[in-house]
């Protein structure tokens, strides 16, 4: 199963996680896991086109991508940001309803 994670503090996202795989198909054959990996990549890319400073973030083969915003972001980074990454939060919500048993999708408040 994939699981996603959106960090928020009071009202903004301030990164995500993606963790596991599907399990849908064999491997190079897994649409759910292709449509994640699309969704939270190209996220990833819109953050860094579209914010001064840029997200940092990791990913590895082994099913694992996190991002995370900068500590200091200004009023139209933040806003840049919430709309991409709310634009993946919506894509991905919409795969869960017709693959809950493969993606998992949720919210937590930052620490």
């Amino acid at each position: 199963m994939i699981n996603v994670e959106l960090f928020y503090d009071d009202d903004n996202v301030r990164g995500f996680v993606v963790k596991g795989h599907a399990k849908f198909a064999p491997k190079g054959e897994d649409l759910v896991c292709a449509s994640v990996s699309a969704l939270s990549q190209t996220a990833i890319l819109g953050l860094d086109a579209f914010m001064t400073v840029k997200p940092l973030w990791k990913i590895n083969e082994d099913g694992y991508l996190e991002c995370w915003l900068p500590d200091i972001v200004s009023p139209k980074d933040m806003q840049n940001a919430q709309v991409i990454i709310g634009t993946m939060e919506i894509g991905l919500k919409n795969i869960e309803e017709s693959y809950e048993q493969y993606l998992k999708v949720g919210r937590r408040r930052c620490v």
